[in-house]
């Protein structure tokens, strides 16, 4: 099952709460690079372990999971669109180039029905490995994607995150970004899952990372 990039609907800003921002964490320095085909199956392994860990009953489709991703993957990595890249973060005093956190970032175009709409540079997957989460390598990643969309030409970003996950909803607070809308679904209506709420930041130039941290050794 691939992970959604996706969009939607209007809902009132009610519901949002900020959350708390008193939460300490150790940081290490990774190197960020672009993906390439050989860290194909280190980034399917963390994107498919943060997205569907192999616990209770997902762990009879994990093997699933793992190749829908893989092969998704593969697929944009080969495509070589030109507002599209998959950023790598590399662990610190690893010889073997050892994947530790992913984010894609993608420019599309805002839904059909919202015509003459500039096209926007929308985030997705940013997953982190288990033992390297609370050290600061989403911020890095997060960062240097800044600086690439600024690269290119765009002054916001936009993601989305569940209004229930709390970890990234301070990350992205923190950052910087704003709640641009609220995406509730017929399940959410339903309070049988949270909506999903649609993230917006301005940068302003020099935001990001330094462009270095985009060159591959």
């Amino acid at each position: 099952m691939p992970i959604p990039f996706v969009t939607n609907t209007l809902a009132p800003l009610a519901i949002w709460v900020p959350v708390s921002t008193s939460v300490e964490f150790e940081s290490i320095s990774c190197h960020v690079r672009p993906a390439r085909l050989a860290d194909l199956p280190q980034v399917t392994d963390v994107l498919a372990a943060s997205f569907y860990p192999p616990l209770g009953w997902q762990r009879w489709l994990y093997p699933l999971f793992r190749l829908s991703i893989h092969e998704d993957l593969k697929q944009r990595l080969q495509a070589n669109y030109k507002h599209y890249q998959c950023l790598t973060a590399i662990a610190p005093h690893h010889q073997d180039s050892r994947v530790v956190g992913t984010v894609e970032l993608a420019c599309r175009q805002p839904e059909l029905w919202r015509f003459n709409r500039p096209r926007q540079v929308y985030l997705s997957n940013l997953a982190v490995q288990a033992g390297y989460r609370r050290q600061g390598v989403a911020r890095q990643l997060l960062k240097t994607a800044e600086q690439l969309s600024l690269d290119w030409g765009f002054r916001e970003l936009y993601l989305h995150v569940m209004a229930d996950n709390n970890r990234a909803r301070l990350l992205y607070q923190n950052m910087g970004y704003q709640v641009h809308r609220i995406e509730p679904s017929l399940l959410s209506l339903l309070n049988l899952q949270p909506s999903r709420l649609l993230l917006k930041k301005f940068l302003p130039p020099g935001s990001g990372a330094k462009p270095a941290a985009l060159d591959t050794p």
